[in-house]
């Protein structure tokens, strides 16, 4: 009988205990906080915000300008959101929080809420573009606002020593600029523009290098449209032709290259706007040439119509080693490049700091036919925007790279694609097609129809793409960018004028406002 109440009583004791261990379950580790809303900075502060987390006694918050190898700021408090202040204007910060639970070992990880750049130092003086900066002087301008500007102060970027300082007189005041010169060529240095003893604003700017080699300097020749086309059949292969900024180039006739050259918008700093090559006719290579590089570089390329005009159609057999468009706007064409029959191999293709424009069914580069080759194809800090087609390619290439780019109103809508190679046996990039740090908006109108696709290749070609947004009017019909954000917001919200090519980002809210799209629109 004491045997089995013995053996009663030790049921009873682990029933009690199975009791205990459910009504009171072991405590576990936190949640790791995730963002509430968009990281915000609209002066030299960074706003962050978290979802609450059930049971966190408090949140731990820190600031960082090289992912928390270095911690700046680390804040301690009982609210889900924190605003850091006095943060150095115009550097990109990262922030992570932890939820903290009364005994610390239950403590979640650090969550990255991500990354934020502040704005730049409200100012009057404008930031020197290319057209204003030579190998040896710098044109300093400004806004008139407030009180009056009293002088200038250029630092070596390498060690802020001053270089010199300009005492501005009431000319300068009145012309809102001064150029400066007796600078060191390929030299950083640092603008600071004073009131007084008040800063009005600074900004970062490098001298160029000097031009060398074979210079043919066409700056002297003015109303004489023909001369570059004249020129270019005598010049020696690897010359440099300077045109004359503001000044128009005609190409009336077909003009055939057989020979590495750079064209390139001359220096005046008082002439921003960059030379202009008109193009009724288009560029083609002479057939069996094999050319090391042609550059074009600070020009603006312009065609007469959409139906047949091209910077280059090539249609004789060749080998281009680059081809490079640099910090160029070029606009009204059928197509920028295209190579039309006989094998052309372009070993590397290269846009740049460019403004393309009002593009046709042949848009940036179209390899027409199966024999000819782009090998290696990259678009960078560029704006492509009422374009038909971006990169299309009946053959293989090695790479493809899209980097830091505004595209709008790009491809043609009816399901045209951003990138495509759309011949089943010939469709392969060898290294993949590699897509990031871009915002896509609409397709170019066709009969009211915006639908675009995104890329097509063959199934062996892989795609890498990150950091990349797409509007909230985007139609997509598939072949998505792997991972875009469709952000909640039209073009329209987005940039300052789309619809006349300025695209601006006006969003403050935007989380790819400093990291994303062409550089030159982003704040």
């Amino acid at each position: 009988m004491v045997k089995k109440l013995s053996l009663a009583a030790c049921f009873v004791v682990l029933i009690l205990a199975a009791c205990k261990k459910t009504e009171d379950p072991e405590q576990v580790r936190l949640f790791r906080p995730v963002l509430k809303e968009a990281l915000e900075s609209q002066g030299n502060w960074i706003k962050a915000s978290w979802q609450p987390i059930k049971g966190a006694e408090s949140y731990t918050a820190e600031i960082s300008r090289d992912t928390f190898r270095t911690i700046i700021a680390s804040v301690t408090l009982d609210t889900n959101v924190t605003t850091f202040l006095n943060l150095d204007w115009d550097k990109l910060y990262q922030v992570q929080v932890r939820a903290n639970a009364v005994d610390t070992q239950y403590n979640s990880r650090m969550s990255p809420l991500g990354s934020i750049r502040t704005p730049r130092f409200p100012t009057i003086l404008n930031t020197p573009t290319l057209s204003e900066v030579t190998d040896e002087a710098v044109k300093v301008s400004w806004t008139t606002s407030g009180a009056a500007v009293t002088s200038v102060k250029i630092l070596n970027a390498s060690d802020s020593s001053v270089v010199t300082t300009v005492n501005l007189t009431p000319t300068d005041v009145t012309n809102q600029y001064r150029i400066i010169s007796g600078l060191t060529s390929s030299t950083g240095y640092i603008i600071y523009l004073y009131s007084g003893t008040s800063v009005r604003g600074w900004a970062d700017f490098t001298t160029k290098a000097p031009f060398v080699g074979n210079l043919i300097d066409l700056r002297g020749i003015s109303g004489r449209p023909s001369v570059l086309a004249d020129t270019i059949p005598i010049i020696a292969s690897g010359s440099t032709v300077i045109l004359k900024r503001g000044e128009t180039y005609t190409i009336n006739a077909t003009l055939n290259i057989n020979k590495s050259i750079t064209i390139i918008s001359g220096t005046d700093l008082l002439v921003p706007g960059q030379a202009i090559i008109s193009m009724p006719a288009n560029f083609n290579i002479t057939s069996g040439s094999t050319i090391d590089s042609i550059v074009f570089n600070d020009v603006t390329l312009r065609g007469t119509d959409y139906a047949s005009k091209y910077v280059f159609n090539i249609s004789q057999a060749c080998t281009i080693g680059k081809m490079n468009f640099l910090s160029c706007k070029a606009e009204i064409f059928r197509g920028v490049v295209r190579t039309q029959s006989q094998p052309v191999i372009i070993n590397n293709f290269l846009v740049d700091n460019c403004i393309l424009d009002s593009l046709a069914g042949y848009g940036v580069l179209t390899v027409d036919v199966i024999t000819s080759r782009a090998e290696n194809i990259t678009i960078r800090n560029s704006t492509i925007y009422k374009a038909e087609k971006i990169i299309t390619s009946r053959s293989n290439s090695l790479s493809v790279t899209i980097e830091s780019c505004t595209v709008n109103e790009a491809p043609l809508g009816n399901s045209n694609y951003y990138v495509d190679y759309n011949t089943a046996a010939t469709s392969t990039v060898t290294n993949g097609i590699n897509i990031n740090n871009s915002i896509f908006g609409v397709g170019k109108p066709n009969a009211g129809n915006q639908a675009i696709r995104g890329i097509r290749a063959s199934a062996a070609t892989t795609v890498n793409a990150s950091n990349n947004f797409r509007t909230s009017d985007q139609v997509s019909l598939g072949n998505d960018i792997p991972g875009i954000i469709t952000y909640p917001r039209p073009v329209i919200q987005l940039f300052q004028d789309p619809a006349n090519g300025n695209f601006k980002i006006i969003d403050n809210v935007f989380p790819g406002r400093s990291n994303s799209g062409d550089p030159r629109w982003r704040i």
